[in-house]
């Protein structure tokens, strides 16, 4: 049972969690799709795509490139050690870029068929709770922007996501028409 401090905690970093990292899918789902225009206009012209389109985006760029955990058990991991309680840091980055899971890794590919085979929800007991809300929100997002921005393009050069544990673009200067 969750003390009332447990409960606060908690609700606090779902209601500010989720906004941080639902912005940053929203921002990374069209960077891809904005830098993909064939594969834009494939999703736009059959918005049953949305769904994959926003799941390949989350395996290629998730909001959160990294978590913090700490050992529940000692083990030794290519020849490190790794005791119990020691802090650990988890690239979900790096394993959705996984060559043995994902081929072509690096490639934005609305059909990749285990796609969503991502991390970026993370697993197990801390799976993300806002994971289906995030879905919803993010698949609305792609819908709406193909349906009603046909031509989006980058004004510029093609900014990249950055940030060490949140990833996103610092901005996505568009242009429309």
């Amino acid at each position: 049972m969750l003390t009332a401090d447990e409960v606060v905690s908690n609700a606090a970093l779902e209601l500010f969690g989720g906004v941080e990292t639902a912005e940053a899918m929203t921002c990374n789902a069209l960077l891809c799709l904005i830098g993909a225009p064939e594969t834009a206009e494939q999703a736009r012209g059959d918005p049953a795509l949305a769904p994959a389109a926003l799941e390949e985006s989350l395996r290629l760029e998730p909001a959160s490139a990294v978590v913090y955990r700490y050992a529940a058990a000692g083990v030794v991991l290519e020849g490190a050690s790794i005791r119990r309680g020691d802090p650990v840091i988890v690239s979900i980055a790096g394993a959705n870029r996984d060559p043995g899971i994902f081929p072509d890794p690096d490639h934005y590919d609305v059909r990749r068929p285990n796609a969503s085979r991502h991390l970026s929800f993370a697993r197990g007991p801390h799976f993300c709770l806002g994971a289906p809300l995030a879905r919803l929100e993010g698949v609305a997002a792609v819908r709406a922007v193909l349906a009603r921005l046909p031509g989006l393009r980058f004004a510029a050069a093609a900014p990249g996501a950055s940030g060490f544990v949140f990833r996103r673009p610092e901005a996505l200067k568009v242009r429309w028409g």
